[in-house]
C-alpha cells in the first residue's frame, strides 16, 4: 500500500532531524556554540526572506572577521518564525568556537541580541537536531519542499554502511565509546538490539560485535554511530 502524504511527511520530518544529528556529530564539539540570534522591535523583519537575507550578510561578515586572523567558518542555521507557542523570526545557529566569540559575534548582529551557549550544556547532538528542527514538525514549513536548514559549504558527510551478519555475533560498541542509546525492540520477526554511541574523537570508529540475522546500519560520520 502506498503511504499517504502526510505519513510520509512525518518520515521526512523524522530523517531530517537524524540528518542534521549526524551531521552536527560529524562537525561540531562540545566546546563549539549554540548561537540565538533574535530581533528588537526597531529592527524586526517584515518577513523570512529579509530574516534569511540579514543572517546571510551576518555570516559573510563574520567570515571575513575569521579569515582575516586565520579562522575557519563551519556552521548550520534555522530561521524560526511560528511554534505551538506563536512566535517571532529569530534565528538558531550552530557555530564552530574559536576561544572569544561573544564579542565580535554581538558586534556583528545589529538587528537585536545574541545569546551564546556551549554545545556541551546539550545532552548529545539527537536532542539539538531535534530541537533546530523542531518547526516544521510543530506547525509545519513555511513553504512545501522548503530545507530545514542551512548549512556551509566543505563541511564533513556522515558515511552510511550496511552489511549482513551471521547469527552468532552480538552487539557491542568499541573501547572508550559514549553510549547514547541502547534498547531492546521486539516485533514479530524476532529480538533486536539498538544501539547509539559517540567516538569521543574523530579517529575511525573499530568495528564492534553486530546483531544476529539482520541487516546492521552503522551511520558513521567520524563519531556518532548507530548500530
Amino acid at each position: 500500500a502506498q503511504m499517504s502524504s502526510a505519513a510520509q511527511e512525518r518520515v521526512n520530518l523524522r530523517r531530517a532531524w537524524q540528518k542534521l544529528e549526524m551531521i552536527l556529530a560529524a562537525n561540531f564539539g562540545r566546546r563549539d556554540l549554540h548561537v540565538i540570534a533574535t530581533y528588537d522591535e526597531a529592527h524586526l523583519p517584515p518577513n523570512r526572506a529579509e530574516a534569511v537575507k540579514r543572517m546571510r550578510k551576518f555570516i559573510k561578515q563574520l567570515r571575513a572577521h575569521r579569515r582575516a586572523r586565520g579562522q575557519p567558518t563551519r556552521y548550520v542555521y534555522v530561521t524560526e518564525q511560528l511554534s505551538a507557542e506563536g512566535g517571532r523570526l529569530h534565528h538558531h545557529m550552530v557555530l564552530n568556537g574559536t576561544g572569544d566569540d561573544l564579542e565580535v559575534l554581538r558586534s556583528l548582529w545589529v538587528w537585536g541580541q545574541i545569546e551564546v551557549e556551549r554545545l556541551d550544556l546539550w545532552q548529545g547532538y539527537e536532542a539539538l537536531a531535534k530541537y533546530l528542527t523542531k518547526e516544521p514538525r510543530e506547525v509545519g514549513r513555511p513553504e512545501p519542499g522548503a530545507r530545514s536548514w542551512s548549512a556551509s559549504l566543505g563541511l564533513n558527510k556522515p558515511r552510511t554502511e550496511s552489511e549482513s551478519v551471521p547469527d552468532t555475533v552480538t552487539i557491542a560498541a568499541p573501547p572508550g565509546a559514549i553510549i547514547l542509546d541502547r534498547r531492546e525492540e521486539h516485533n514479530e520477526w524476532g529480538d533486536y538490539l539498538y544501539l547509539k554511541y559517540l567516538m569521543p574523537d574523530k579517529k575511525e570508529e573499530r568495528k564492534g560485535a553486530r546483531p544476529p540475522r539482520k541487516k546492521r546500519t552503522t551511520e558513521q560520520p567520524s563519531r556518532l554511530v548507530r548500530t
